[in-house]
Formats: C-alpha cells, structure tokens, sequence
C-alpha cells in the first residue's frame, strides 16, 4: 500500500479554446474560453473504485484524459501512482495492417514488457476477448465491436495500478460487457485503483464505492452510489428529462412486431388509469389489471409484466408461466390480473413495459409477440430511509445487545482478572 493517495486531483480546472465563425478572416472574433472542468479535487486509495456520471459535455472525458496524462491542466494539479492504464478509446495506438495478436505484443512492450511476459499474457488476453483464431487476421478486418474486445481485453491484463476506463464497459455485447465489469472488479479487489466513467449506472452501482456527479465541469454531488444517483436523476427531471410513458424501447429491449391475434386494450395500475406517472409506496400491496380481447383464439397466451429502472437496468419481472398458471384457450374479452403482497422495489422511476407472447421460451428468440408495450406506464415508488438504500427492500428486523455474561463478570474484576476473563472467554466459546 502506497502511502500517498494511489491518484488525486487538486483544485484543477481546465479551459479549451473554441474558435468563433469566421475562419481565417482578419475581422474574426477572438477565440472564447470553454472551461471544461471547474475546480474539481478528490482522492482514490489503493483498491478504491470511483465511478463518474453526468450529461454528454459535462466533463467526464476531460477529467479521464488529465488522469491519463494526455492532456495536462489549465491550473492546479493530477498525481498518479504506478503503472496507469487507460481505456479512453480501447482501439487506440493499433496498427491496421498488424494482427491482433502483434498489435498486443506491441501495446504491452510500450507499457514496459519483457517478451517473455508478453507470452505469457497473450492466451489470457485472447481467450478474455473471445476472438479465438481470428485474433491472428490484420486489424483492418476486424469489427468496430471486435475491437473494442481487442483493446479492453489487453488493457485489462498488463498489471495497472491505476485503471482508467471511458464509456467502453458498456460498449460491446452484454456478455463481453459482464466479463469486462466483472475483470475491473477481480482488478479493484486485488489493490487496483479504478476510475470508470459510463452511462450504465447499474454498472457503476456494483463496481465504484463512490460517484461523483459533474455538471458544466464542476462537482455537483459525491458520495455512495444511492445519493449521487437520485441527485442525477433530480437534476435529469429539472432539465426536462423526465422518463415518459409510450417511449418506443427501453433497457435496450430490442425492436418487436406485435401480431395482433390478441392485444391490449387497457391498463389499470394501482386503481390508476393514467399512464403518465402513478405513485405507490414500497412495501405496500401493489396490483396490475391488464384487458385484452383476441381476433381470432390464442391457445399459447402467456402474458408478461417488466419494470426497468430509469437508467435502462431490468429492475423485475413477471409471467403467467414462470408462475405456472395455464391459460388454455383465450378468445373473445377479459382481464389479467397481477397482484404483491408487498411491492419490494425501492425509490425510483420505473418503466412498466407489458406484453403478450405466444410462450415463454419462443418469444426471446423470435421477438414475435402478439402485443408488446415497452414502456406502457411509468412507476414512481417512493420509501422511507428505513427501508434501505439500492434497489430493493426486503422486511427485516434489527437487534443489538450485550453479552450478558461480560455485563456480569466484567464490572466485578479484582486482582484476579486476568482468571475471570479466561472464564468468561471459555463460556462464550
């Protein structure tokens, strides 16, 4: 363990020039200063982990960039300890006529390799990526997505001491994606310091300690992964970005074509008609009433209920068949009806995305439901401090006490007390 912070930023702002209209003409208006970052200071420990979020433009890539040492600060100070590795554009520094597998022996010599090492890393790095043989083909054929893997794989496995990470843990597909938030959480357990700005706030939630919240390049908010969230949110809603019903797709729920054999006619949430926002409170009972009507029988019904969370991460879901009711043949009018004891979600806005799907299985390969409404209302749970942070909540009870045999014996000590501690110390165990 390093006895300085492993990185720390100091009151550092960092001002661009931005060029006004009028190219090379000599009534041009002077360049205007951009100040990108605004007076940011924080700390990361050996084995910390700091996640950054906020808007495009809000100074994220600015802040990632001066912890790499690419660009250095207007005005006060970036320090980093030991080997820092950086993933701000994981295809950087490839050459595109070299192969994969040459394009990582030569970004692990200019990191400071031995031959040997680069060896030995090289089975590790290309089973992590997922390429295989393809790994061997000259760079120019490789995929955008191909080699996002390349560049993170091979970041991930050169010993940093300090990870620095830009949008690219969400890049890719959602296993390559698991695998990469998974490795920057082996790297933060074994002593990495780890720096990770992405959009995919489920992601940071599991993996940073900390969240800093920037705005227009200044801190706004920082503290554990619950407060900084909801304070993003709340600054998301005052700029007009509040999460709306009758959006087309959530959660990158991919695009469907809705038969119509049977449909959806109406939905009532929690006794609520109105799609735009219904409030209920966690742990309370929660019931879901969906009317549908066929145009011809349906003998494979199985009808769906979803929540994602505002940030697109799958919160919960539910179906007839997971639950094991058989519907039979379904025609003419009805309902369907869902209820909870005790609506276990916590604070926040959610998604209510319903759907009806000829089976469970055949519907997530085929995306050929009979109706689908992604975002057919949105949920807004509200809760009280006690019932936790993340989230969900679930009933439980604390108890705190004093071992009664310590109250008994420990008042008492004379000068025998070093006999009456090993009494009570055998007692208990």
């Amino acid at each position: 363990m390093s006895e300085k912070p492993r990185v720390s930023a100091r009151q550092v702002w960092k001002r661009f020039r931005l060029d006004e209209p009028g190219g090379g003409l000599p009534w041009r208006r002077p360049p205007k200063d951009h100040w990108a970052l605004r007076d940011v200071n924080f700390t990361l420990a050996d084995g910390g982990a700091l996640g950054l979020i906020g808007a495009n433009g809000s100074g994220k890539s600015t802040l990632l960039k001066l912890l790499a040492g690419v660009i250095q600060p207007t005005s006060g100070s970036v320090e980093t300890q030991g080997r820092v590795i950086a993933v701000l554009n994981p295809t950087a520094g490839f050459h595109p006529d070299l192969s994969g597998l040459d394009n990582v022996r030569m970004l692990s010599t200019l990191q400071g390799f031995e031959r040997a090492e680069i060896e030995e890393r090289l089975p590790l790095i290309t089973e992590f990526s997922g390429l295989g043989d393809y790994v061997r083909q000259p760079l120019k054929s490789f995929s955008a997505g191909m080699m996002i893997r390349l560049g993170v794989s091979t970041a991930m496995h050169l010993d940093p001491d300090v990870l620095i990470v830009d949008e690219v843990l969400s890049a890719g597909d959602l296993a390559f994606q698991r695998k990469a938030v998974a490795r920057a959480r082996a790297l933060r357990d074994e002593g990495c310091a780890v720096i990770v700005s992405t959009h995919a706030l489920g992601d940071l939630a599991t993996l940073c300690d900390r969240l800093l919240l920037l705005e227009q390049g200044a801190v706004r908010s920082e503290g554990s992964a619950d407060t900084v969230v909801a304070s993003y949110m709340q600054s998301v809603e005052e700029q007009g970005g509040r999460i709306q019903a009758g959006a087309p797709l959530v959660g990158g729920a991919r695009p469907t074509t809705p038969d119509g054999r049977i449909r959806i006619t109406h939905l009532k949430i929690a006794g609520s008609t109105d799609p735009d926002m219904v409030t209920v409170q966690s742990g309370q009972p929660f019931e879901l009433e969906i009317g549908w009507e066929t145009t011809e029988p349906v003998d494979d019904a199985v009808f769906r209920f979803q929540l994602f969370r505002n940030d697109g991460l799958f919160a919960h879901g539910q179906n007839t068949a997971r639950h094991g009711l058989e519907l039979g043949r379904l025609e003419g009018r009805g309902v369907a009806r869902l209820r909870y004891e005790q609506l276990g979600l916590l604070a926040g806005d959610y998604y209510v995305a319903l759907g009806i799907w000829p089976d469970e299985y055949r519907s997530l390969s085929t995306g050929e439901p009979y109706d689908h409404r992604p975002s057919a209302a949105v949920l807004r749970v509200t809760a009280e401090r006690s019932a936790g942070a993340g989230i969900a909540g679930f009933p439980c009870e604390w108890t705190v006490e004093a071992h009664p045999s310590l109250n008994a014996v420990e008042p008492s000590l004379g000068d025998d007390a070093d006999g009456a501690r090993a009494s009570v110390e055998k007692d208990i165990g």
